[in-house]
Order: C-alpha cells, then structure tokens, then sequence
C-alpha cells in the first residue's frame, strides 16, 4: 500500500510539474509575441534616431528578462533594449535569445497573411455587390406596384452599406501593410482641395467648407494614405453631424481639423470611437461600420501624426478631429 501511494505521489507530482512547465513556456511564449508584434507596429518616426547610452539611462536601471535588436536593412542597429549589447547578438546564444528573429518572421507572416485575406474578400465582394445593386435598382424601376418599392428600397439601402464596408476593409487592409510608412512632402492645402471634390455636392451647398489659417507648412507622409485620413473625417463629419450640419477642414501650421456644428457625442465615449467597428450613440442615427476613425488613428500613428477627438467643441456642441504633424494644437 505505501508503495502504491509513493507511485501515484511520484505520478502526481510529475504531472503537476509538466503542466506547471507547459503554462511556463505559454506564459514566456506570449511576452515574447507581445515584444515581436509591438516591435513590428513601431512607427518610423521611432527609430528616427537611433538608440544612444545617454538616451538609455533616462529608463533607470531596471531587470530585464527578454532582450531584443532592431536592424534596418543596411544592417545598422536603430532600437534595442536596456541589456542589448551594441553588436548582434552571438548567434549561439542559448534558446530565448536566437529564436526571436524566427519568432518576429512567424508573426510578421501571420499579420501578413489576416491583410491579404481582408484585402482579396474585400476586393473580390465589391463585384458581386455593384452586379447585386445593378439587379435590385431595376427590380425597383420595373415596379409600378409601391408597396414593392419599400423592400426594393431597402435591399438598395443594405447593399450599398455592404459596398461601404468592403471599401473600409479594403483601405484598413492598405493602410495595415504600412502604405503610410512611405513619407514625403505633402501640402495640406492642396490635399484638402483634392479630397474635398470628392463631396462636391456638400461643396456647392455650403455644408462643407474649407478655411485656412495664417501660412501652412508642408507635412511629411505619404499623400495616398492621408487622403483616405482625411475622406474618411469629413464622410464621418457630414454624417454623424446630421442634415443642417456645417463641416468646417480648417489647416493650421501642420495641423487639420475637420469639425462639424452637429450634436456630437458623449466625451465619456470619444477613446472607444478608436477601436475598430465601435460607433458612438450620438443623437444623429447613421448606418456606418465603425471603421473610419480606426483607419485615421492608424494612418496617424505610422505617420507620426497625433489624433485628438474633441466633443463637445469650445461652444458646447459639435464634434471634432485634429491630426497634429508637429505636436502643436491648432489655433481656433
């Protein structure tokens, strides 16, 4: 009896220590994806200026238990930890050091990958979507009969919000794979001009507007990328604003603003507004996905822009969205 009860003790306790071993290696595992993934989102603009001793003792000293390098492509080491060594990593380091960079090309091909698929659905829906429009605005006009027209109607209305989506997931699939990465100059001014003809009925009703202050300097990013920010801020503008609504694109310095005189939304709820397919419950009910100020936000963080949300304005309504280039607040 005491040798059954030594052998399931033994058994036990090898058990306990495998599955203790097993969330171990989950738990160091996951730090390490967290670290590769975080890396990977950086910025340009953070590793503008590489890393230097003086820079590194600002963090104080500290414990780390994972440490990691970033090189660029000519090979020159522009990040890395508290206890990186300046030269590479010997790459007979012990396990936990070596396999990072395989670990940083796993996810770099998984992220990859969640793009692609966004993209291609998102592109191969937007045929079939415009065929399925097609087809229901004659159903419409072949009715004479008007309670037919109310489905009709409605089924025009669902497939024109699928086709807004899929053009969202499609822009969110681009701006992703880090098109907004890719910086040169570019004229606020003249972007604003361009993507305003895009709401040209707005334009001609005076509900969008453009106003520029004092002399306007050129930002750096990447023109496409900004173009879809800024469509998607006066889309959101003149919708959730309501249909007396005024939308304002005021450029300052190197900063834009676009601002509607609507209703706006709670303060309590603008941070949730950044998170993908989150809407706000404003007074104005639109149909949207969620997804048009989740694209500005990532736009601006690989631009090295700041987004600020900000409703109510200073007169106690409305709501409003500044990109800020050089860190500054625009003047109102």
């Amino acid at each position: 009896m005491l040798g059954l009860l030594t052998l399931l003790w033994l058994l036990g306790t090898a058990d306990t220590t495998a599955g203790i071993w097993r969330e171990t290696d989950e738990v160091l595992d996951s730090a390490l994806t967290e670290t590769a993934q975080r890396l990977l989102l950086l910025p340009a603009a953070a590793m503008a200026e590489p890393d230097t001793a003086a820079k590194l003792a600002t963090l104080g000293p500290h414990t780390e238990h994972v440490v990691y390098q970033v090189f660029d492509q000519a090979g020159q080491l522009q990040l890395h930890s508290h206890d990186a060594p300046p030269q590479a990593l010997d790459p007979g380091a012990p396990d936990g050091l070596m396999s990072v960079n395989a670990l940083l090309a796993r996810v770099e091909g998984l992220v990859a990958g969640e793009r692609a698929f966004a993209a291609n659905t998102a592109h191969e829906l937007r045929t079939p979507l415009a065929a399925a429009r097609t087809q229901a605005q004659r159903l419409a006009l072949a009715s004479s009969d008007p309670a037919a027209q109310v489905p009709a109607q409605a089924l025009l209305r669902q497939l024109d919000r699928l086709t807004r989506l899929a053009t969202r997931l499609l822009q969110l699939a681009r701006i992703e794979s880090g098109v907004a990465l890719q910086h040169a100059p570019v004229d606020l001014v003249q972007l604003a001009t361009l993507v305003a003809d895009d709401f040209s009925e707005a334009l001609r009703s005076g509900r969008l507007r453009l106003q520029v202050q004092g002399r306007p300097l050129p930002v750096h990013g990447d023109v496409d990328a900004l173009g879809i920010a800024l469509r998607n801020l006066i889309d959101n503008a003149l919708k959730h604003g309501g249909d007396d609504a005024v939308v304002t694109v005021h450029i300052a310095g190197q900063s834009l603003r676009v601002e509607n005189d609507g209703p706006g939304v709670p303060t309590a709820q603008l941070p949730g507004l950044l998170h993908k397919f989150e809407r706000g419950n404003g007074a104005v009910a639109v149909d949207g996905s969620g997804l048009g100020l989740s694209l500005v936000a990532t736009i601006a963080r690989q631009s090295g822009a700041r987004l600020v949300l900000q409703s109510p304005r200073a007169d106690g309504h409305g709501f409003g969205a500044s990109l800020h280039f050089d860190g500054a607040t625009p003047p109102n």
